[in-house]
């Protein structure tokens, strides 16, 4: 059968159960029902992840790992900023090859390496489909044909696999493969700026003192979720000492800005008493760790040293997270909780720096989630446990 007719047989069962379809393969003798079913998974799964993708029925998708462990089209776009305009770069575990194409788009020149022999074939196959004419493909270990070039790039990104040899997650950058701290001298040797994507659970400072070559770290978040930690790494110039890294929170269009040792001398304000805004910092800046600058920047009150939330009388503009109204305060206890179970059906909870967690917040007041009214259970600085009652 040719490709078009089964373009046309993947488009007309894209609704269909996979799992049925493969079943039932009979039916069509003339069709490969078993890629048909594994592309109809690939374009449900990439339908909002990558929708640029989605809109060619070409695409291949090799495998469910590459499906899973892919950018989506938002953090990879994020990356075209790295890229110098015209810029020579190359990507040295590829995988589904979404960040090479992505990147390829602002540079003159760039390199997939991937060893999989079937993720290569299907990047190939995709760049040919995407136009991405720019992108050569290597099907082999990225580090070694980086090695044999006799060119210098101005941008290397490699994203190295999260899982140990039984499928198990991993977090520290020295236990991913390849691993950065043996790599590194090798990549910094033939390139102006490495660009590593590690784990959204590594710890931030673990990381700069494991890579003091580091420059910038770069907490990506996509839909309020953070997604991906990315580190910049540049040579160290000779006799030079290494400049502080920056740690930049970046969810949509908000970006914070600091380096660790202006957030550990930054100026604290705790609230004495709750003004009429209620300022949470996003889940990027959380990551982050600028608890004590938000106070300092931005003129806030912080309600407590272990509690992230901070108050002020009037909505601050360009805070890196949510601002809400507080109708009321309540003192934690039995009393509270009547006095809301007589006035709310439906209330959305949030437990921080409280003796319940969210969910146990949610089984003790017993209200449903819902409505248009937020609690926030925490606690002051002076140690009084308090229901704070937002409007959304």
């Amino acid at each position: 059968m040719s490709e078009e007719k089964f373009i046309q047989f993947l488009l007309a069962h894209e609704g269909d159960d996979p799992a049925r379809l493969l079943l039932s393969a009979d039916r069509w003798p003339g069709i490969d029902v078993r890629r048909a079913a594994r592309l109809i998974e690939g374009r449900r799964k990439l339908r909002e992840k990558v929708p640029s993708w989605h809109a060619f029925p070409e695409i291949d998708y090799p495998d469910g790992i590459a499906l899973e462990q892919c950018s989506s089209e938002e953090a990879a776009r994020y990356k075209q900023a790295f890229v110098p305009e015209g810029g020579r770069i190359a990507d040295l575990t590829g995988g589904l090859g979404v960040d090479c194409w992505m990147m390829s788009r602002h540079a003159a020149t760039a390199h997939y390496c991937e060893r999989d022999a079937g993720r290569s074939a299907a990047a190939r196959h995709n760049f040919t489909v995407l136009d991405a004419g720019n992108i050569t493909v290597h099907e082999g270990d990225g580090i070694a044909w980086l090695q044999n070039q006799p060119e210098r790039f101005d941008l290397v990104y490699l994203d190295p696999a999260r899982r140990d040899k039984k499928a198990g997650r991993v977090y520290d950058i020295a236990a991913c493969e390849p691993n950065l701290l043996e790599i590194k001298d090798i990549l910094l040797k033939k390139a102006d700026r490495v660009l590593a994507k590690i784990s959204p659970m590594a710890d931030i400072s673990r990381t700069l003192e494991q890579l003091p070559e580091t420059r910038e770290v770069h907490v990506v978040a996509v839909g309020g979720e953070v997604k991906e930690l990315l580190l910049l790494l540049e040579p160290s110039q000779s006799g030079q000492p290494l400049p502080e890294p920056k740690v930049i929170a970046a969810d949509g269009a908000l970006r914070f800005a600091f380096a660790p040792a202006e957030e550990a001398a930054a100026t604290v304000r705790y609230a004495d008493r709750i003004g009429r805004c209620l300022f949470q910092p996003s889940k990027a800046l959380r990551k982050a760790g600028a608890f004590r600058l938000l106070s300092q920047r931005f003129g806030l009150a912080k309600l407590a040293p272990a509690t992230h939330l901070y108050t002020a009388d009037e909505p601050v503009e360009g805070f890196p997270g949510k601002c809400f109204e507080v109708e009321a305060v309540l003192d934690w206890g039995r009393t509270a909780i009547e006095e809301l179970k007589g006035r709310h059906q439906r209330l959305e909870m949030t437990a921080l720096n409280f003796p319940l967690d969210t969910e146990a917040l949610r089984r003790r007041i017993g209200i449903p989630g819902g409505g248009n009214r937020h609690i926030f259970a925490t606690t002051l600085s002076d140690k009084r446990k308090i229901l704070l009652i937002c409007k959304i």
